[in-house]
Formats: C-alpha cells, structure tokens, sequence
C-alpha cells in the first residue's frame, strides 16, 4: 500500500505510490475515448509511476514520463494471454488495480490481483443489471460511481461510493459566450442512434423557425453500425422534406479534446438521451458555461426542472428552447453560472483523482 507520509491531507494533493490502471482506450485523438487520456494525465500527475494497460492501441504521446502504457494487440484470445501475462509482470511492482469502465477488465484482472494480495478498485458508470456487472461487485473491493442511479440495486453497499465524474473543468470552462453569428446556435453530442432522439430535436427547430427564429443546430456523433446508417438517412431525408438544410448541420465525430471549440460556439447544448446515468457529454456542457436541455432522469436532481424536457415531445422542447432564447442577459448569465459552478463542486476531476488514489491509501 502507498506509504502514508506521502499520501494527502483532507483535500489536498495527493504523492507518491504506483498503481496500475486497465481502460479501453488510451487515445487524445479519440471522438469517444479522449477524455480517458486527460485521466491517465491526472492519475500520473499524483504518483510516483502509473501503468496503464490499454484494450485498444491509440496515440499516447503528451502523457507524464513517469506513465507507461501497453497497447494488447488485436484478437480477442490474443489480448486476454496478453493482459494475463502484463498483469503478472506489473502486479508486483504495484499498489493496486484500478480498471476503469468495461466490467470485462474487472472480471479478468481481479482474481489475478487477489492472488498477489492488491486491492481492485472499479469505476461503473450504467444503469444496467446484468451478470457481468454482478461479477464485478463480487470481485472488486470497492466500486466508485458518478451517481446513485450509475450503479442500481447492488448487493454490497458497502462497496460502492459514489464520487461524481471527472470532468477537467479548466479545460472546458470559457469566460466568453457564443451569440458570434446571427442564428441562435444549439449544440447536441452522440452517437447517430435513434435513442437520441433527434428527430424531436428537427422538429423543434422546424417549429421555432416557422415562428421566425432564426436557429441552427449542430449535430456532433458518429456513424458506425449499419443500423445507424440507416438512421442517419433517414434523419437527412427529414431535415431535406423540412427544408431545413441551413439549420441542422451533422458535423460528424470530433476529438475530445476539441469539443470546447463547438461548445463555447453554441448556446444551448440538447440531449434526449435516457441512459439513466449521470452523460459526461452533459456536465461537460454545463463545465463550458452553456445552458442545457436534457431528458435525462439522472439529471432531475442536479438541474432546475425548466431544463428538464421529455423525449418525443418536440413542441414541449421548442417551447423550452425559446424560453432560453427569451432569458433577460442577468438570468441567463447566473443560469451559466450555476451550471458551471454544479460541475465544479460534484464533478471536478481534479477531486476524482484524489478519491481514487485514496482507495489505495
């Protein structure tokens, strides 16, 4: 375990130790997985040495000398052997595992980990109950969450605690705002699925351009299974039938890291999805100072019911949108404040980091 001398006081920064982290994918350049590199950035900050097995190869470079990683090759056999004989090679030299997301990493690495007497902590983050999540709680010696909703009905309560995320708030945080174009920007992220709903969110700028505001929409997601094609095509054909070619823009998949640019450029940051758990894609709206509209349940707790929307309520959503259009300058700034400021006391990563380490103290 870490020497205590070099552990943190109460809010402090945490020194020292080495721990041994397993993600998907370590990648800055990455559309869904770039945030993880800022992790790995952080975690390594605070030790003495942080190993990080990656599932998935991706571009590293920029991370602290003192963070190693190892990409496993492709093939599903190859990468477990290959994960099995890292984790023999690197448990001794180590404090603890930290797998992070996938219960796959958990499930594989955690026997191994008791074997060599470490300390298995997981981050869950879903609203699913199924028997891999089950695995995981049995397995790991502490389960951290983003909220009470990332991890439903758990047998050892004992075991999980709930953190908030980890969103880099400096990273996202802008002291200037959009209104730099005529039209009144909205901004939605994720992937082209019809779980997203977007179909409630053309309707709502085909109503509100009929009332004549002029509004433009950015939809920022990839295109990746078959089925999201066709959704895709379908979304098109809609935005072509509603003549609104110069309002809906689908921009495709954008880096993590370049995120801030869309969203310091938007006004208002939309999403329907319902995944029941707390969407990083969300708070690192409210971190860039944007005003947000969300369905999701998670969320019902943390934001003003005025931006809570339901799905497939496209009028209802219009209505929403143009009450945020309407906000005088002084409401809608202490709106971006508090949103903001939400994001910076309960979802810092900054502070995750030093809950993490902390489990191995």
């Amino acid at each position: 375990m870490f020497n205590n001398k070099n552990m943190p006081a109460k809010g402090g920064s945490a020194s020292g130790g080495k721990l041994l982290m397993i993600t998907r994918k370590v990648d800055k350049n990455d559309a869904l997985a770039g945030f993880t590199w800022n992790w790995v950035k952080k975690i390594g900050e605070n030790l003495d040495k942080l190993y990080v097995i990656s599932w998935q190869a991706g571009d590293k470079s920029g991370l602290p000398a003192n963070v190693e990683v190892f990409f496993l090759p492709n093939g599903k056999i190859k990468k477990i052997f290959i994960l099995w004989y890292e984790l023999i090679k690197l448990l001794p030299k180590v404090d603890g595992l930290f797998c992070h997301m996938n219960s796959e990493y958990t499930i594989l690495s955690a026997p191994l980990a008791k074997i060599f007497g470490k300390r298995t902590v997981s981050w869950y983050t879903h609203k699913q109950v199924n028997w891999k999540r089950r695995l995981v709680e049995l397995l790991a010696d502490k389960i951290l969450t983003a909220s009470k909703d990332s991890f439903r009905r758990p047998w050892f309560k004992n075991k999980i605690e709930v953190t908030g995320h980890g969103i880099d708030v400096e990273r996202f945080f802008s002291t200037t705002q959009a209104h730099q174009t005529s039209a009144y920007r909205l901004l939605t992220i994720g992937r082209i699925s019809p779980s997203k709903d977007y179909e409630s969110m053309i309707k709502a700028v085909a109503i509100l351009k009929k009332q004549g505001i002029n509004i433009e929409l950015n939809i920022i997601g990839d295109i990746g299974l078959a089925n999201q094609r066709i959704y895709y095509q379908e979304l098109m054909t809609m935005v072509d039938k509603m003549e609104l070619k110069e309002n809906v823009k689908f921009i495709g998949a954008i880096p993590n890291n370049r995120l801030r640019q869309y969203l310091w450029q938007s006004e208002v940051f939309i999403n329907l999805s319902y995944t029941g758990s707390l969407d990083k894609a969300i708070l690192e709206a409210m971190a860039s100072g944007i005003i947000v509209l969300t369905s999701n349940e998670a969320f019902k707790d943390i934001l003003p019911s005025e931006l809570m929307v339901e799905k497939d309520n496209p009028l209802q959503l219009a209505e929403k949108i143009k009450w945020v259009v309407n906000l005088s300058d002084n409401d809608e700034i202490a709106m971006r404040k508090k949103l903001e400021q939400e994001v910076r006391n309960n979802h810092n990563l900054d502070n995750l980091v030093l809950k993490i380490i902390n489990q191995f103290a």
